[in-house]
């Protein structure tokens, strides 16, 4: 066979797949952010070497927010700005931004292919058409944004010079709503500790953070039902978003500032205000964001199980958050419920959930204990001698939710372990079935599709 048909074969299969393409596409975009932050220009004087630049290129585009070096000092303005445009193409989705970028043109039309892949990137409302739902979107990121970016830099301007306020306004407003965690106020890897008391930036970056994470499904559908009084009530996966992340947000808060309360280290020389300022924050930003008000690696090891807990359900479905997500969390314990009770149906609310849904929020919260468990596993064999299973298992479930907290180890970690962190990170943005599928889909038999085995019973229990 010639190398040209070849060649033509290898990208045919490459395009069979939404999966594979979205993956490709994230592992492209963070491939060309690690080069771009290679170049003497990215940095203020010391190469980070490739595996580095691959590590922050990826943190930046999955919207992680673990760093290996103080952002603000170690790279330069223009390896700020690489980071900043990684976090704004990964926060959206390279699909995503792409099919914003050709809605703006009028006369360009969707072809079956992209609308595939943008309604693989992020779920569209039934009613909708992808081109409207995708201006929809760019509208949403840029008043956010906007609104936002102004608001921080008013603020910072108090503190440092015009130019600079505005810099760091419009990158940590980019990096919030996207859920990044990254910071550019260069003041030690510290993140945003100094304005713990702080009303606009406890008030501002948690909002943003809460922005992008519910999705911009539930943004859409909340603006036209208020919008259009006669709209008509507002859908179960709305409810559902909007309720599980009002308890985690609210319940994550009161139990941090329970926890956290006598810590000499975090929250006891605080005053009460400043208390309930830091609990709300870091509630918040443990859902997916990275940023911290307190230091983390000083809080108490019950809180820091808190944090996993928040880290591992994370935002909610066709947002810029990690995490398998809130109606994910939801739906399995309707699932539990359900199994308990003997109920005949699942449902939530007075809504019934197809089995299909169920099956798939099962698999999602399977996997990514696997995932977690695995990847905490070979850190374990590489680090385990320098660091406690708690900080590594820690680190992990950070990276796979995409937040970017850390009790302060990932610039101490092996290479092995910055790999599989990199792999974890990915994994934890596409989403474990897009990864599964895509790992999966060459090797499967289709034939077991046809193929119905006899049933027997196990004991279980």
């Amino acid at each position: 066979m010639p190398p040209s048909r070849q060649g033509k074969l290898v990208l045919r299969s490459i395009r069979t797949s939404p999966a594979q393409r979205i993956l490709l596409s994230f592992a492209l975009v963070i491939l060309t952010g690690a080069l771009l932050l290679m170049l003497p220009q990215a940095n203020t004087g010391t190469s980070p070497g490739f595996l580095r630049a691959l590590f922050t290129a990826t943190s930046a585009t999955c919207v992680t927010g673990l760093v290996l070096f103080d952002t603000g000092t170690f790279w330069s303005l223009f390896g700020q700005i690489v980071i900043i445009v990684l976090i704004q193409t990964g926060g959206l989705g390279y699909m995503v931004l792409t099919t914003i970028l050709m809605a703006s043109f009028r006369n360009r039309h969707l072809g079956v292919r992209q609308t595939g892949d943008f309604c693989e990137s992020t779920p569209l409302p039934s009613h909708r058409e992808p081109r409207s739902f995708a201006k929809s979107i760019a509208v949403i990121v840029l008043v956010s944004e906007g609104v936002g970016a102004l608001i921080l830099s008013a603020r910072f301007a108090r503190d440092m010079s015009f130019g600079r306020a505005v810099w760091n306004g419009v990158f940590t407003s980019i990096s919030a709503f996207c859920n990044a965690g990254f910071d550019v106020l260069g003041r030690g890897m510290t993140s945003l500790e100094s304005y713990v008391s702080d009303m606009t930036v406890n008030l501002v970056v948690p909002l943003l953070i809460i922005l992008g994470g519910l999705g911009f499904v539930v943004i859409d559908e909340v603006v036209h039902h208020f919008a259009r009084p006669v709209h008509k009530h507002l859908s179960t996966h709305v409810h559902v978003v909007l309720l599980v992340t009002a308890i985690l947000v609210f319940g994550g808060a009161a139990t941090i500032s329970l926890l956290e309360r006598t810590n000499p280290s975090t929250f006891g020389p605080l005053p009460l205000r400043t208390r309930l300022l830091a609990s709300w924050f870091q509630s918040v930003t443990a859902r997916t964001a990275g940023f911290n008000s307190v230091p983390m690696a000083a809080q108490h090891p019950s809180t820091l199980m808190v944090f996993l807990a928040l880290m591992f359900i994370g935002a909610s479905p066709g947002g810029t958050g990690g995490g398998v997500k809130t109606t994910t969390f939801a739906v399995v314990l309707g699932f539990v419920w359900s199994a308990l009770t003997e109920s005949e149906q699942i449902h939530l609310g007075r809504r019934g959930i197809r089995v299909d849904s169920v099956k798939k929020a099962i698999v999602v919260f399977t996997l990514s204990l696997g995932i977690i468990a695995t990847a905490t596993f070979l850190l374990a064999i590489m680090d385990g001698n320098r660091f406690s299973a708690l900080n590594l298992l820690f680190e992990v479930t950070s990276a796979f939710g995409t937040v970017g907290l850390s009790t302060g180890l990932t610039p101490s970690l092996s290479p092995g372990s910055q790999i599989v962190l990199i792999a974890t990170m990915l994994a934890g943005r596409v989403g474990v079935l897009t990864a599964m599928l895509t790992l999966v889909a060459p090797v499967h038999n289709r034939i077991e599709h046809h193929i119905r085995f006899a049933e027997d019973d196990v004991i279980i229990g």
